[in-house]
């Protein structure tokens, strides 16, 4: 009896094992193709931001590096839709400007330890919006009501900002969160140390897996399909929606010309993949098609 059983659980346990990553998308094949690029004027591209309203794309550009250095000469640049640089230096005197957002006529902007409220008519700085205990914000994005969430990826945490004022949303140590997405009743974060997308119950903070194999993972974007998610190093995947602990399909791979893939943005009218280079100083626009 105790073999039968034991055979039964290894049997179970196998099965598990088979199915914990599925591969298999329904969706068929997944392509990127290439419409623009800009020219390398740009310096550290870290993350873009498409504004359906005003039909812009804005570009975080850190500047020097490293990543967190308080050099001020940080900046955001804005692009139109087909990749004609409109301004350069539309912001400056940021220090390594990352994830972006905007909200009822606001660009809010992760930097360092602190969130930049912008004015998007005039181009301004309105308030720097100190984050307590933040130590390297990186990707940033805004519920519909306004509330603010950021991952501090070299923290481990995520924080949240509300009418001006920060706290602690949630500790998540030993996920190194990098990109982030607010969903209605959750919040998505991409492990870059574990290469997952994880989805957060925003009442119980229940964590689920979504997706994996995205080692080095910076940047989510929802379609109606599924999630596109970067990898730092130039790699794009795509994972389905409406499934738990799938493999992440790799649809783009730009490493072996130098190209990073950084916080990427999504222009849905369109199907159009925003994705900033970083090192390569550039960012590149993909039609995004489903066969």
């Amino acid at each position: 009896m105790k073999r039968i059983i034991f055979l039964l659980a290894l049997v179970a346990m196998t099965c598990l094992a088979f199915q914990k990553f599925e591969s298999k998308a329904i969706v068929g094949e997944i392509t990127l193709t290439k419409l623009w690029e800009t020219d390398t004027i740009l310096k550290t591209s870290e993350a873009v931001r498409y504004n359906f309203e005003k039909e812009l794309i804005y570009v975080s550009n850190i500047g020097g590096t490293p990543p967190d250095r308080r050099d001020g000469d940080g900046y955001i640049s804005v692009l139109s839709v087909d990749g004609k640089v409109i301004d350069k230096n539309w912001v400056t005197g940021i220090d390594a400007p990352k994830g972006q957002n905007y909200y009822k006529g606001k660009l809010y902007v992760d930097d360092i330890d602190k969130v930049v409220e912008i004015d998007l008519e005039t181009g301004t700085i309105v308030k720097k919006h100190e984050i307590e205990g933040a130590v390297f914000l990186n990707d940033l994005d805004i519920d519909t009501n306004g509330d603010i969430y950021m991952t501090d990826s070299q923290d481990e945490k995520i924080y949240k900002l509300v009418n001006g004022k920060s706290s602690l949303w949630l500790d998540v140590k030993g996920f190194y969160p990098n990109g982030i997405l607010v969903e209605k009743d959750r919040v998505l974060i991409l492990s870059s140390s574990k290469g997952e997308l994880i989805a957060i119950d925003k009442t119980s903070k229940e964590k689920t897996v979504l997706a994996a194999g995205v080692r080095g993972g910076d940047g989510i974007v929802s379609t109606d399909k599924g999630y596109i998610l970067s990898a730092f190093q130039g790699q794009v995947f795509f994972a389905e929606k409406g499934k738990i602990a799938v493999e992440a399909i790799k649809i783009l791979d730009t490493r072996e010309n130098r190209k990073n893939s950084a916080d990427i943005s999504y222009i849905p009218e369109q199907d159009i993949l925003i994705v900033p280079t970083f090192y390569g100083n550039t960012v590149a626009a993909y039609k995004l098609d489903y066969k």
